[in-house]
């Protein structure tokens, strides 16, 4: 059966650094050259400020649309069936868990190698 190795971050911190990346990322289309000048707190009291944005996304609704708790319970019951989830802020235990279950001999030489890298 097909699962997904994930990483995932803090909700507060993925927010925080993406006000940061689209404050200059003019490459991307969804650069907000609004945000340019403004502070990490101005931002934050904007109305427009993202809520439950993995429930969205795990669920396949568009951020305009509201999500309840049969939403998040849903979105809890993917992830418990088909990730492999790793944490940000636990990253060497995190590569630990994906090589196990990927299969990866971290005894190999090639493998240490990699993982220095």
């Amino acid at each position: 059966k097909a699962r997904f190795v994930s990483l995932f971050r803090h909700p507060v911190g993925r927010a925080v650094s993406m006000f940061y990346y689209l404050q200059t990322a003019t490459w991307e289309k969804t650069y907000r050259p609004e945000w340019k000048d403004m502070s990490i707190i101005e931002w934050a009291n904007l109305p427009n400020a993202e809520e439950d944005y993995m429930v969205h996304k795990l669920v396949g609704k568009s951020f305009g649309e509201k999500v309840d708790e049969t939403d998040l319970i849903v979105a809890k019951e993917l992830v418990r069936q088909r990730f492999i989830v790793g944490l940000m802020d636990e990253m060497e235990e995190s590569v630990r868990r994906f090589n196990i279950v990927l299969g990866v001999d971290e005894s190999k030489e090639r493998s240490q190698q990699c993982m220095k890298e």
